[in-house]
């Protein structure tokens, strides 16, 4: 499955002109699942659950379903990826079309008449989303639904889009463009309304890959693949799980656990980062970490983190994937203090910043042909994935969505942290195999950042 824009649409069909037209609802940290079971068909069509899943609860709002449709459509329209249709180029393999599509909403009723009612019907909506095939080929690369109780009490909405042509930063740049449209879209604005500005149609895919393939020509790219080699560990990552299950006997299921720092606590991290020079996720980092040593294996600590990949000006704002995800190792011996630590995560964290664009499949074959791999890339065993995530909103009628999240049930790594700074709180949470770790273990690891 294509996860770096360059290797996701090399090939791609010509663009269109730029100028074209207080429970888990509140506390558990925003993730993203990634599925692991891909199927190739005889077609070649690849079913996917590579889905971004997130619930808006919108508690006294009975949202206009055919105004927040045509919020989308200016979204769609704005965001060409979301217009793309899945397909397979006998030279290129798996692609995206561009194909014009106008998005709808699904209404689902709630199981009863009440507002918590609506909240569970459309957290099973949400949960079965992320255990669905999704085909790409159906155009809908983009799905809401939207659950309202009889007595008018609220609405949910559930937001699913696939992962391959949006990440966790597109995520959040989409709701903001359909927050923006919806209020375009209010009846009472008259006048407003009818004279609102019209925003330009954002880069497509193609436009990205062609100035990707300009920046990552002749030298460039060599002298981009040399330093990632040189940065990368020697095959699997040295930061591995001290588990003699090997990756053919362990399954993906998979369980969570969250923790959130608020009050004196969040400001008590905010300060010490400040004080080390770090950002709070390097922090959080670093703190994990230092809580993870005594579980793993290797005298330097190597683990995932994505890279945005936006480096080149044509995707700025632009909606896709732009994430490649590679091993970085961090200079912190078993003996360093957490300050120490913390400087190498910053020094990890900035130096993949400054080196993005990484050719993904050149960089995969450096990171995948080490003795202990088999030949297969590094991420197909032991490891840890760490990654910040954007906060994410979604306002309708001035009232900003709560925000909720699927249940997980499938670990694609060891263990994934995600990290997200609200400004005034940070949330952690930990998706884990349940063959490998339990969650007493995973929860000490999180409750180490109080």
């Amino acid at each position: 499955m294509p996860t770096h824009p360059a290797e996701a649409r090399a090939g791609a069909p010509a663009e269109a002109p730029a100028d074209a037209p207080a429970d888990l609802w509140r506390d558990v940290p925003h993730r993203m699942s990634i599925g692991l079971r891909y199927q190739s068909r005889d077609d070649g069509s690849l079913p996917s659950e590579n889905l971004t899943c997130f619930l808006f609860a919108f508690p006294g709002l009975a949202l206009d379903v055919p105004r927040l449709e045509r919020a989308l459509a200016r979204s769609v329209v704005l965001n060409p990826a979301l217009g793309h249709r899945y397909r397979v180029d006998p030279a290129h393999g798996p692609q995206y079309q561009e194909s014009g599509w106008r998005p709808r909403v699904d209404v689902a009723a709630a199981s009863g008449a009440g507002w918590e009612d609506a909240r569970t019907t459309a957290r099973r909506i949400a949960d079965a989303e992320m255990g669905r095939p999704f085909d790409l080929r159906d155009g809908r690369l983009l799905r809401v639904t939207c659950v309202r109780p009889p007595d008018g009490s609220g609405t949910v909405l559930v937001v699913t889009v696939d992962h391959t042509v949006c990440d966790g930063i597109s995520y959040a740049r989409l709701l903001a463009d359909t927050s923006a449209a919806y209020r375009a879209e209010d009846p009472a604005g008259g006048r407003d309304r009818q004279q609102a500005p019209r925003v330009p149609r954002r880069a497509s895919l193609a436009r990205v890959a062609a100035a990707e393939r300009r920046a990552l020509a002749g030298a460039g790219r060599d002298e981009l693949c040399d330093a990632w080699r040189r940065r990368l560990p020697d095959g699997i990552p040295d930061m591995v799980l001290a588990d003699p299950l090997p990756w053919t006997a362990c399954t993906a299921e998979g369980d969570q656990a969250a923790t959130l720092l608020t009050g004196p606590a969040y400001r008590r991290h905010v300060r010490q980062a400040a004080e080390l020079s770090v950002s709070s996720f390097m922090l959080a980092t670093a703190k994990l970490l230092h809580a993870m040593r005594p579980s793993v294996l290797g005298q330097e600590l190597s683990f995932f983190s994505p890279l945005p990949g936006r480096f080149v000006p044509a995707a700025q704002d632009v909606l896709g994937n732009f994430v490649s995800v590679l091993p970085v190792t961090v200079h912190a011996p078993p003996a360093a203090t957490l300050p120490a630590t913390a400087a190498a995560v910053r020094e990890g964290v900035l130096w993949t910043l400054r080196h993005q664009g990484a050719p993904f499949d050149a960089v995969r074959d450096a990171v995948g042909n080490g003795a202990e791999t088999n030949g297969r890339f590094a991420y197909e065993r032991r490891s840890v994935f760490i990654s910040g995530n954007p906060v994410m909103r979604l306002e309708l009628d001035g009232i900003r969505g709560e925000v909720g999240v699927p249940t997980l049930t499938d670990a694609m790594f060891d263990l994934s942290l995600w990290i997200s700074d609200t400004g005034d709180a940070l949330r952690c949470s930990g998706v884990f195999r349940k063959q490998l770790l339990d969650r007493a273990l995973v929860q000490g690891w999180l409750d180490s950042l109080h």
